[in-house]
C-alpha cells in the first residue's frame, strides 16, 4: 500500500497569503470556484506536464485508460515533477495519474510480479488484515516524527476488502487520520487492484469522506468502461508456464506486491508500518490529500 497526496501540496502554498488576508477580513467576499481548466493551468505553471482529454493514455506497456474530456492525466514526461511538487519518492513503477475535475484522482502504479492467483477469494479475513495493518503503529509513528512528517493512524475499513470474480477486480477502502489536526478528521483511500497476466495494475482512489461514495461510483465507472489490459496481457491470457506471484490476494492487500517486489526504503511512498508478524514492511496508505482538499476550498472557494 502507499500513500499518496493530491496535486495541491505546491499549489496550496502559492495562496497562503491570500488565505491569510481573508482569514484577517472577514468582509471578504468569497473567491470564485476555480474551474478545472484553471486548476490545470496552474500545475503547467508549476512544471507538471499535462495531457487533457479526450484522450487514450498508455499506462507502461501493458495497459491503456481513455481519459475523458475535462479530465487530465499525467503521464511518463510529468510524473517526476508532479511527484516532486507532492514530496513523493519515484518508485519506478509509476504509471500515471488521473485528475477529475470533481477534485479526486486515480494513481497508477504497475507490479510486474506474475499471474495472482484469486483461489484465496473467499478467505478474505478483514479483521485479521486490518489487525496486521494497525501493528505497531506506535513504533512507525516515531520513526515518522524523527523526519518531520505528520503521524498517521489506520481506524478502520471504510470498505472491507472484496474480489470480484467478473471482473478480476480486488477493492477495499482505509479510513485514516494524522497528526495534522490531532487525529480528528478522517480520509479516505481506496485501494483498486486489477489483476492481468503478468502482474497487477494498483489504482488508488484519493478522496475525503462527504465526497467518496459518489467519487468511487464514478472511478468505478470510469475504470470499468475506459481501463483495459492490452492484447495478450489479460488476466484471462494467462497460459501455462507464465510467471506466477509469490503471493495471493491476502498479502495484496497487505501491500505483499511491493514487499516481495523488493521495494526499497522504509519510507517511501511518505510512510511505512513495520508489521509484527514475520517483520514484513507495508507501506501505508495515508490520505493527506483529504486535508489539502480542504484548505485548497477554503482559499478557492470550490466545493
Amino acid at each position: 500500500m502507499k500513500i499518496y497526496q493530491q496535486p495541491l501540496l505546491a499549489l496550496l502554498a502559492l495562496f497562503l497569503p491570500l488565505a491569510a488576508t481573508r482569514a484577517a477580513d472577514a468582509t471578504t467576499p468569497t473567491a470564485a470556484p476555480l474551474s478545472p481548466t484553471d486548476y490545470y493551468a496552474k500545475l503547467e505553471a508549476l512544471g507538471v506536464k499535462l495531457t487533457r482529454g479526450p484522450v487514450t493514455a498508455k499506462l507502461g506497456s501493458v495497459a491503456e485508460l481513455k481519459v475523458p474530456e475535462k479530465f487530465a492525466f499525467v503521464g511518463d514526461d510529468g510524473i517526476k515533477k508532479f511527484y516532486e511538487l507532492n514530496q513523493n519518492t519515484i518508485s519506478g513503477r509509476e504509471a500515471g495519474v488521473l485528475l477529475a475535475p470533481e477534485g479526486w484522482s486515480l494513481f497508477f502504479d504497475y507490479n510486474d510480479s506474475g499471474y495472482v492467483k484469486d483461489d484465496e477469494k473467499d478467505k478474505l479475513d478483514a479483521g485479521k488484515i486490518m489487525e496486521s495493518m494497525t501493528a505497531n503503529q506506535d513504533e512507525a509513528n516515531a520513526a515518522r516524527k524523527a523526519r518531520g512528517w505528520d503521524e498517521m493512524k489506520v481506524t478502520g475499513w471504510a470498505t472491507p476488502p472484496h474480489y470480484d470474480e467478473k471482473t478480476n477486480n480486488l477493492k477495499w477502502a482505509i479510513n485514516l487520520t494524522t497528526s495534522r489536526d490531532n487525529f480528528k478528521t478522517t480520509f479516505i483511500n481506496e485501494s483498486i487492484r486489477l489483476l492481468g497476466r503478468g502482474g497487477v495494475m494498483e489504482a488508488t482512489l484519493v478522496t475525503d469522506p462527504p465526497t467518496f461514495k459518489a467519487d468511487e461510483a464514478t472511478a468505478e465507472q470510469l475504470l470499468s468502461a475506459n481501463f483495459g489490459f492490452v492484447a495478450g496481457q489479460k488476466y484471462s491470457e494467462w497460459k501455462s508456464g507464465d510467471k506466477i506471484a509469490a503471493y495471493g490476494l491476502g498479502a495484496l492487500v497487505l501491500g505483499g506486491a511491493g514487499v516481495l517486489a523488493g521495494k526499497a526504503g522504509l519510507f517511501a511512498k511518505l510512510g511505512a508500518l513495520l508489521l509484527a508478524a514475520k517483520k514484513v514492511i507495508v507501506l501505508a496508505v495515508v490520505a493527506l490529500g483529504g486535508l489539502i482538499k480542504k484548505y485548497w476550498k477554503k482559499i478557492t472557494g470550490r466545493v
